[in-house]
């Protein structure tokens, strides 16, 4: 699997003149996709909104769910060629002298693609971590919250000479089952992506979403199906799907088919998972249904506003992006949305591991700080 030297190109151009870019890997999917703007991200509305085919993505923290950061899809390169923005139109020649610079291959083109110089957040001590947690789950005890979702930070050093775009390819080939994707603008800075879970995707054959909750990091080589999950981990999972079903049935969404819960590797991990698929809807109701599922009880907690208090009490603003959303929007008639999980913030020759796990009544801090520390690994393995 490799990022073909067109879409490399154009990437490097990109973040050489300071413009926005992504490049990603659909889950099993076989080649890479570009997109490279010619302007700056805006913020609009992912359904209901202008169409805009582009890259959408926005923080943890938003008011509104359906408002993200989209990067205009004003040069597209995937596995059929190279497509130019015509207003809301893909089209096979360039409309603009910005457009063509990007594909001419005249344009001088950056050796290696390094990350601009962004927000460098500090890192979270194990001992401030397992605090945290400790807080976390007398709050669940006292009947604050049924579950809170709790984050840290682990920085490291980039080695050098090592091109992102050559960490993107390794880590799709490490993680066939995941959104691979690395982006990049002024507004949302630099991320590494490797997540296993879809918050939302609508084409022409409906809606999709999952609930993914729960966490075990089995012996290599063991089957997935020999797994137990501990009661603790089938009600996290339960509450996540609870959430989506409500969410489902208040917008008004009928005919909605979800699967029992099952197994499902994730690198050097396992979840719980249960599928939901559902009939089509107008842009104003997927717009609602968005704003619902931002962000998931599974990245927040339950009940989620006094889950997000506690949160952005204990975190601060550290987040930004992660456990935020991200994906590709009004592409052929797809938008395809992922909880920004396994990620990595990246500035200069820095970059910032961030990575978490849903605390409950009858969590343990040691063991939530070791579920952190194995969730590092799928970033961690391409450094």
């Amino acid at each position: 699997m490799h990022i073909n030297d067109m879409q490399r190109a154009a990437c490097k151009r990109a973040s050489a003149s300071g413009l926005p870019f992504a490049l990603w890997r659909d889950p099993f999917g076989t080649s890479f996709t570009a997109l490279v703007s010619t302007s700056q991200p805006e913020l609009a509305p992912v359904f209901g909104g202008a169409p805009l085919p582009g890259f959408a993505m926005a923080p943890f923290d938003t008011e509104d769910g359906n408002q993200a950061w989209t990067l205009p899809a004003d040069v597209l390169i995937d596995a059929d060629g190279t497509r130019y923005r015509d207003g809301a139109a893909l089209i096979s020649a360039p409309v603009t002298p910005a457009q063509s610079r990007l594909t001419d291959p005249a344009t001088p083109t950056p050796e290696v693609l390094l990350a601009p110089l962004g927000e460098t957040p500090a890192p979270t001590a194990r001992d401030s971590y397992m605090a945290r947690v400790a807080r976390a789950v007398e709050t669940i005890r006292e009947g604050g919250c049924d579950k809170i979702v709790l984050s840290r930070i682990d920085p490291r050093d980039l080695p050098a000479g090592r091109d992102l775009l050559d960490m993107a390819e390794g880590l799709a080939r490490l993680h066939p089952h995941a959104f691979v994707c690395l982006v990049s603008s002024q507004a949302t800075g630099t991320w590494l992506t490797a997540t296993p879970e879809i918050l939302l995707a609508s084409d022409v054959e409906g809606l999709r979403t999952m609930a993914l909750a729960g966490t075990q990091w089995p012996e290599p080589g063991t089957e997935i199906e020999t797994l137990t999950w501990p009661q603790k981990i089938i009600d996290e999972q339960a509450l996540v799907a609870d959430y989506i079903r409500d969410a489902f049935a208040a917008e008004g969404f009928l005919g909605v088919h979800e699967t029992a819960p099952y197994t499902v590797r994730a690198a050097n991990l396992c979840h719980l998972r249960s599928d939901f698929r559902a009939p089509q809807g107008d842009g104003a109701a997927l717009g609602r249904l968005l704003d619902r599922l931002h962000p998931t009880s599974a990245v927040c907690g339950m009940p989620k506003a006094p889950a997000m208090q506690f949160i952005l009490d204990e975190e601060g603003p550290t987040r930004r992006f992660y456990t935020g959303y991200l994906g590709p929007r009004d592409l052929d008639g797809t938008t395809s949305l992922y909880v920004n999980l396994r990620s990595a913030s990246v500035s200069g020759r820095q970059i910032f591991l961030h990575v978490g796990g849903g605390i409950v009544a009858a969590s343990d801090p040691a063991t939530e700080w070791q579920e952190t520390v194995e969730k590092t690994k799928t970033i961690a393995a391409v450094l």
